[in-house]
């Protein structure tokens, strides 16, 4: 895995991978499949974190996107300690906790989402570290 191969995921501080959804762009699913491609071909566990998410997301890249991760279903939750997202408003917040429980429970990945990106990290090093990751709790 080289570093410059990667545009989407920022994969600098690898283990921890961080797309941020609102800045990609529109006709990025070739791209993000051949990275995620990619990062599951490796050999080493990682954690994928959010700092905030796709608005207004493309039909075809969201389909595309989603015909990946079914097909690698098994590969994501070999090698992905989970998914950590960030969602300052806790409103929206306990709205996406919602959506990404069944995401999780889809995929076989833990889902967390935190009001802050430094308990995110927090979070996804736990994940990293083998060792347990709080549940979410109501109101963070």
């Amino acid at each position: 895995m080289k570093l410059e191969e990667f545009t989407l995921h920022d994969v600098s501080r690898f283990p921890l991978v961080v797309l941020f959804g609102r800045e990609l762009p529109r006709g990025y699913g070739p791209t993000w499949v051949r990275e995620f491609d990619a990062l599951l071909s490796q050999g080493s566990a990682f954690a994928l974190l959010f700092p905030n998410s796709a608005e207004q997301e493309d039909h075809e890249d969201q389909k595309l996107r989603a015909l990946f991760l079914k097909a690698n279903k098994a590969r994501l939750a070999e090698r992905c300690v989970g998914i950590f997202s960030v969602e300052p408003d806790m409103e929206t917040r306990l709205a996406k906790r919602a959506q990404g429980k069944g995401l999780a429970a889809a995929l076989g990945i833990r889902f967390r989402i935190a009001a802050t990106l430094e308990e995110a990290e927090r979070l996804a090093s736990l994940a990293l570290a083998g060792l347990a990751v709080p549940d979410d709790v109501e109101g963070n």
